[in-house]
C-alpha cells in the first residue's frame, strides 16, 4: 500500500496475490508444500518473510519492496494486532483444505484478494474474510479484503528485505504456472539454411529431373 486504495502499486500486489492463490498457483504451492514438508503458512512464520519467499511484492513506485515489507511487518497490525495472523490463518486453512480422494477434488479451489479505502474506518486496517458456499462438487472460493483507513506515510522509508529464514523453511516455492519462465522455442531461422553451393546443386538437380521427364514424354509419344 502506498497511496489511496487501490492505486497502481496495490493493483500490482492484488494481481500477484490472485495469481499465486488462483487454482493453478495454489496447486503448485500445495505440491511444493507436500514435497518439501514445508508448512509455509504456519502461525510461527512471518507474513513479510512469506511474501518474499512467494515473490509477492511491488516493483514500481518509491522503495516499493521496502515499504511493502514494512507494511506487512509493522503497519498492518499496528492498531489491530490480529490482522496479520487472521490473513495468515485464512490462507493456511484454505491451502490445507483440498481433498483429492473425491472426484472431482473438494475444498478451497482458490483465494481472491482485494483492497478498498474507507476514511471513516476507526482503525488503520481491517481484514474482512468471506467464504463462498461450496458448489455441487464441494469446491469454494475465499475472498480476503483489506479495508484501509489511510495511505502509508509518504516519508516512510521501509525496511530491508527479510532475508533471514523462518524455522522450518525448505527450498523456494515455485512461481505459479502463468508466471514461470517459458521454455524458449526455436526461432523460424533456427534450422540452418542450405548454403549457396547446396542451393545451386539442388536447383541443378531439379532442372535435370525436369529435363529428363520432358525427354521421356517425347520419346513415348514418338
Amino acid at each position: 500500500m502506498g497511496a489511496l486504495i487501490p492505486n497502481p502499486n496495490d493493483i500490482e500486489i492484488v494481481n500477484k496475490l490472485n495469481n499465486r492463490f488462483g487454482p493453478a498457483g495454489l496447486a503448485a504451492l500445495r505440491s511444493f508444500m507436500a514435497g518439501h514438508n514445508d508448512d509455509t503458512f504456519k502461525a510461527s512464520r512471518h507474513l513479510h518473510r512469506i511474501s518474499l519467499r512467494l515473490g509477492i511484492f511491488p516493483t514500481s513506485g518509491p522503495m516499493p519492496r521496502a515499504r511493502w515489507f514494512k507494511f506487512l511487518r509493522d503497519l498492518l497490525g499496528k492498531t489491530v494486532p490480529t490482522n496479520p495472523a487472521k490473513i495468515q490463518k485464512t490462507i493456511r486453512d484454505g491451502v490445507n483444505d483440498w481433498n483429492t480422494t473425491t472426484n472431482p477434488p473438494s475444498g478451497c479451489v482458490g483465494i481472491k484478494f482485494w483492497a478498498i479505502y474507507d476514511p471513516q474506518l476507526s482503525q488503520d486496517y481491517r481484514v474482512d474474510v468471506y467464504q463462498a458456499p461450496p458448489d455441487l462438487a464441494g469446491q469454494y472460493w475465499i475472498t480476503i479484503t483489506l479495508v484501509c483507513q489511510h495511505e502509508i506515510d509518504g516519508a516512510e522509508p521501509g525496511i530491508p528485505d527479510p532475508t533471514n529464514a523462518d524455522p522450518g523453511e525448505s527450498g523456494t516455492p515455485p512461481p505459479p504456472p502463468s508466471l514461470a519462465p517459458k521454455a524458449k522455442r526455436p526461432g523460424k531461422n533456427a534450422a540452418k539454411k542450405p548454403s549457396g553451393a547446396k542451393k545451386a546443386a539442388n536447383k541443378a538437380a531439379k532442372k535435370a529431373a525436369k529435363k529428363s521427364a520432358k525427354k521421356a514424354g517425347a520419346d513415348s509419344g514418338s
